[in-house]
């Protein structure tokens, strides 16, 4: 790997991009406390558990962003490797029973003490990371199969399977979605892509069809009603809050969907329960700045001087973008269940940590790509 010092423009970061980012953590903590008190006061009897730990991963997010925001992105292209390697570990040892922990039937988090993170939530930014580093190399040869396809295709691969064999389905196909959509803009050759497509829709089929909760799944959402008891129960229960909130909701705290009806009210449906308490009014707020956050990550993305950045950003913004559509259509009854959590929003400490990490190395990225004030840097850039 060599260094060469060139001179980029650097400003100041995104502050529309920064201001939309906090006003959906601060909308999504109120909500947050709304869908999780009762929760909170059953399981763990304090009715502050699930929000006092999202408002202190929130404070460590920002602590993250205020570090990332001053750190060069172009040094995460010198130590892309390590990142990957470190996730490879990661989701073997999450595997072992000694350290992996189930939660809902995935042995998907590792438990030391009191320190508790999903590994495959730290992959998929590791995975964005090091595909931008494989794609913007010099030497990258985007029409050899074997020197340009087929070595970024192994390690997606190997992720993948490790993130199956937790199984978490849900996270593995969102990161085959980021590493598609990378490989398409990285301009590899279309015949290997698609081929590759079509070797993986008979191997889907079986993962999809051929097990039980998951063909269930399936059916629920092509048809609910034929069993609303039971396999149709998660999607009616979320139309039906969007249905109760109207334009306007029922009062922020007044919502009775979170009352045991809706499942996992304070992470995968806690867009239904925006919906039910803030009506079309409150819900459509929030897509809004979900919309205002995409733009201007794909704003920023395309201002990049380099192609390493290009990777990165574009990274991220799909791993936002592909979450925000998947959860909130998955809540409206357009798509079958799979448990993503909505960013910056949903409880969970790993999957807020690596959004945050993420908008600081996109906050950072901005500084390179906004328009020159009155001064620039020389920097180093590996390849």
């Amino acid at each position: 790997m060599r260094k060469k010092n060139i001179e980029l423009i650097y400003g100041t970061p995104d502050f529309i991009l920064l201001v939309s980012i906090y006003l959906l953590l601060g909308l999504g903590l109120s909500m947050l406390y709304s869908a999780s008190i009762n929760i909170s006061r059953v399981l763990y009897h304090d009715q502050y558990f699930i929000f006092r730990k999202q408002l202190v991963g929130s404070i460590i997010g920002t602590i993250l962003i205020l570090a990332t925001v001053n750190i060069d992105y172009h040094y995460y292209k010198k130590f892309s490797r390590v990142l990957i390697l470190i996730s490879l570990i990661l989701l073997i040892i999450v595997l072992f029973p000694q350290f992996g922990r189930k939660v809902s039937g995935s042995r998907s988090w590792i438990k030391i003490k009191f320190i508790n993170f999903q590994p495959s939530e730290f992959a998929k930014l590791s995975l964005i990371l090091y595909l931008g580093t494989m794609f913007s190399k010099k030497r990258f040869k985007a029409e050899s199969f074997f020197e340009g396809y087929l070595p970024p295709l192994i390690i997606t691969t190997i992720i993948f399977f490790l993130i199956l064999l937790q199984p978490d389905f849900g996270s593995g196909f969102l990161l085959l979605g980021i590493a598609g959509i990378l490989f398409f803009i990285s301009g590899i050759n279309i015949k290997y892509l698609l081929a590759t497509f079509f070797a993986i829709l008979p191997f889907a089929y079986l993962l999809i069809f051929k097990v039980g909760y998951r063909r269930m799944r399936i059916l629920a959402f092509l048809n609910p009603w034929s069993d609303p008891a039971n396999k149709g129960y998660h999607i009616i229960q979320s139309i039906k809050s969007f249905k109760l909130g109207g334009l306007a909701g029922v009062g922020l705290g007044k919502g009775i969907q979170k009352l045991y009806y809706l499942p996992q009210p304070h992470t995968d449906f806690i867009y239904s329960v925006i919906g039910e308490e803030t009506g079309l009014l409150g819900a459509s707020l929030f897509l809004l700045f979900f919309i205002i956050v995409i733009y201007r990550g794909v704003k920023i993305t395309l201002n990049m001087p380099d192609k390493f950045g290009f990777f990165v950003g574009a990274g991220i913004v799909v791993m936002w973008g592909i979450q925000v559509f998947i959860n909130i259509a998955v809540t409206m009854g357009l798509l079958p269940v799979t448990g993503l959590p909505l960013p910056f929003v949903s409880a969970g400490g790993s999957s807020l940590l690596v959004n945050m990490t993420s908008v600081g190395i996109m906050l950072n990225m901005s500084r390179f790509s906004n328009i020159p004030q009155n001064k620039s840097k020389v920097v180093n850039v590996y390849e």
